[in-house]
């Protein structure tokens, strides 16, 4: 072999390493991956059988703040506040839509292994607090009951966030969007679509310019940084974050910024906010929000996140991909955190025209153009808080 053949072998030879070490070829194939497949548990993991399907949960950064405690045939749901997003969700809203993202899929699940699950969300008003002490969010209670599995619960597995370009010109149907308004509209929750698309487009600037002040804002930037994982390797340690995979590249540029060094928060930041104004929000048939009557109030953010869990799971069930885009509620609270006037609060506010409610979450549906993958989840025994005598 010639010098130049030995060199080109030995560069190969650690693109090679990289590729596998980077986990190049490999995106939602490792251990971090395997509670997708294992989310049925069987019948000797008893009460804890309904947590397998609740850890797999939408929930904001893939942070999962939840910690589960099982006596008998009871379930307390803990907001484990040190999985913060710090000042990207000061007052802990997101997180609690999470929350009640997991008592959804618990529900369900519940049902179909021969359960109804009664829960009881804790009262209270979210404040700012740098307190990471775990916090009560729920009660339930599972009581017998004939088993129930619907088009929701097989759709749990198959429910990932889809981040990239939707097909702008084929529309989601009035047929579809009325099903899902009637599964999550009640007396605590309501939601608006918006598919005029003159309305649309003024929403969808709104939701570009809070992205550009999050990106401005070096806190919020931060901290949304802190959970962006790359390698196989950082997989494998946490399962948890936003990976690669997920982030809404096209394969060819997914896989080419696995091979490269990791981007700094800032360029990061850039390639969010271009992929938000250039492709998230242009591409989507249909932009939607989901309004209670006080967004701080804990119960009514568990029961927004059940709201979005059932639609992003209906939508799924039916072939539409969703995603949350929720960066004006973001820079609602991060106004309030700081004592500034509210800078999106009146303008979101007038696509729902519905006095008495405000928005506390904003997504996007559409048939998206290539299936999402999904992201890794932390083992069911690392969420398990152990009883004391």
């Amino acid at each position: 072999m010639t010098g130049g053949a030995s060199a080109a072998a030995i560069v190969l030879g650690g693109l090679g390493y990289r590729a596998s070490d980077r986990g190049v070829w490999s995106g939602g194939e490792s251990p971090a991956y395997s509670p997708w497949s294992d989310w049925q548990g069987n019948a000797v993991d008893g009460t804890k059988r309904p947590l397998r399907a609740a850890i797999l949960a939408s929930n904001p950064h893939n942070t999962q703040p939840w910690l589960f405690e099982v006596k008998g045939n009871a379930i307390t749901l803990f907001a484990d506040r040190a999985r913060n997003l710090g000042t990207f969700d000061p007052f802990r809203r997101e997180m609690h839509l999470g929350l009640g993202a997991a008592v959804e899929n618990l529900v369900l699940a519940a049902r179909a292994f021969r359960s109804a699950a009664i829960v009881e969300p804790t009262d209270g008003t979210l404040s700012l607090s740098l307190d990471d002490a775990l916090a009560s969010a729920a009660h339930i209670v599972l009581t017998p009951m004939p088993a129930t599995q619907d088009a929701l619960f097989h759709a749990i597995p198959k429910r990932h966030t889809n981040r990239g370009p939707y097909r702008a010109d084929q529309g989601i149907g009035a047929g579809r969007l009325r099903r899902f308004a009637e599964l999550v509209t009640d007396e605590t929750v309501r939601v608006v679509f918006v598919e005029d698309r003159y309305a649309r487009k003024d929403l969808g600037a709104i939701i570009v310019e809070a992205t550009g002040h999050i990106v401005d804002d070096l806190h919020m930037s931060t901290d949304s940084a802190r959970w962006l994982r790359t390698g196989r390797r950082e997989i494998a340690a946490h399962r948890e974050g936003v990976t690669v995979d997920v982030a809404g590249l096209s394969p060819f540029v997914a896989a080419a910024s696995k091979l490269l060094p990791d981007l700094d928060a800032r360029t990061a930041d850039r390639f969010w906010l271009s992929l938000t104004r250039e492709t998230q929000v242009p591409t989507a048939p249909v932009l939607g929000m989901l309004l209670v009557h006080d967004r701080l109030d804990m119960r009514s953010a568990i029961h927004a996140g059940r709201a979005w869990q059932r639609l992003h799971l209906a939508a799924t069930a039916e072939g539409v991909a969703a995603q949350p885009l929720n960066q004006p509620v973001e820079c609602i609270d991060r106004d309030a955190m700081l004592a500034r006037a509210d800078g999106f609060g009146a303008a979101i506010a007038k696509f729902a025209e519905l006095p008495g409610w405000e928005p506390t979450f904003i997504f996007r549906l559409g048939i998206a153009e290539r299936a999402a993958g999904p992201s890794p989840r932390r083992a069911l025994e690392e969420v398990l808080r152990t009883q004391h005598a």
